[in-house]
């Protein structure tokens, strides 16, 4: 009777201390994955460093695709570690940067994806992940891709990655560490075509300008009085442009634009100074 008195005590200490464990392992899943919707960093210390100072994790930031529609992409990259359990966000400029994208490369037993974290005036991304035993990884933990807004100039821009924690259970793997990493978007501001002239040709009028560095391509506006209503004549990739439909006797103003191709978007530059032309009847042309 007390061999088996002592039996039951001892599965029912072991049930005890699977479900302690058990209970402590769902309060720390709770706790990671409910982190990822607060503001984390209030207040605790943080070490600002280069991504290959912050082993075992890097950030790599790379800008493809064409001038007009640039895609910039933001990875975080493991070393061969252990983990089971993190909690990272990364923050950027919502007026430079629009998030296309975003996922986690690893399958944890848990994982949360916030798209809409903010911390004070900041926007960015959280990212939390539970494991119910330590798990080894390695290459690609997190991947984002962005679209760069139209319009944007020449500049640079910050993505700070902060490592809230990265544990391998009761052990600390990185804590409280700020990943800076800048990258260069935006193409130069265009500036108003310069030396437009307009010329009467055998058959209308032929505008000209110089080249604006930078543009994709120019539009051309007509009015019939300087400080009239400026309507599109039409567009080119090259400088010049013959307006055919004129009338003899009759006075037109011209201003062109460049623009800039950006996704489905154009952005223009300010207008030229107008240059005007009174156009002749053939016989007076030729007459000089």
């Amino acid at each position: 009777m007390q061999k088996a008195q002592i039996h039951l005590q001892m599965q029912l200490q072991k049930k005890l201390q699977k479900e302690e464990r058990m209970m402590i392992k769902s309060i720390k899943k709770a706790f990671v994955l409910g982190m990822t919707s607060l503001i984390l960093f209030a207040g605790l210390p943080a070490t600002t460093a280069h991504a290959a100072d912050s082993e075992p994790i890097h950030t790599v930031t790379s800008v493809s695709g064409k001038e007009s529609n640039p895609v910039v992409t933001y990875e975080l990259k493991f070393d061969k570690t252990r983990v089971t359990d993190g909690r990272i966000a990364v923050l950027y400029d919502p007026e430079v940067l629009t998030l296309a994208q975003g996922k986690g490369n690893v399958n944890f037993s848990e994982r949360d994806f916030n798209k809409d974290y903010k911390e004070g005036d900041q926007t960015g991304v959280s990212f939390a992940f539970v494991h119910d035993e330590g798990k080894y990884v390695k290459g690609s933990l997190l991947t984002l891709t962005f679209y760069v807004k139209p319009g944007i100039e020449s500049q640079s821009t910050t993505f700070k990655t902060e490592v809230f924690q990265i544990s391998d259970g009761d052990k600390d793997v990185l804590t409280n560490v700020v990943l800076d990493d800048t990258v260069e978007v935006g193409r130069p501001k265009l500036v108003a075509p310069a030396n437009v002239q307009a010329t009467q040709g055998l058959i209308g009028v032929d505008v000209s300008w110089d080249e604006v560095p930078g543009a994709d391509g120019y539009t051309v506006y007509r009015a019939e009085s300087e400080n009239g209503t400026y309507k599109v004549l039409g567009s080119t990739s090259g400088n010049s442009y013959n307006n055919l439909w004129v009338n003899k006797n009759r006075t037109y103003y011209f201003q062109v634009k460049a623009y800039q191709k950006q996704g489905k978007e154009k952005v223009y530059s300010e207008p030229s100074a107008p240059v005007s032309i009174k156009v002749k009847g053939l016989l007076e042309k030729l007459g000089g």
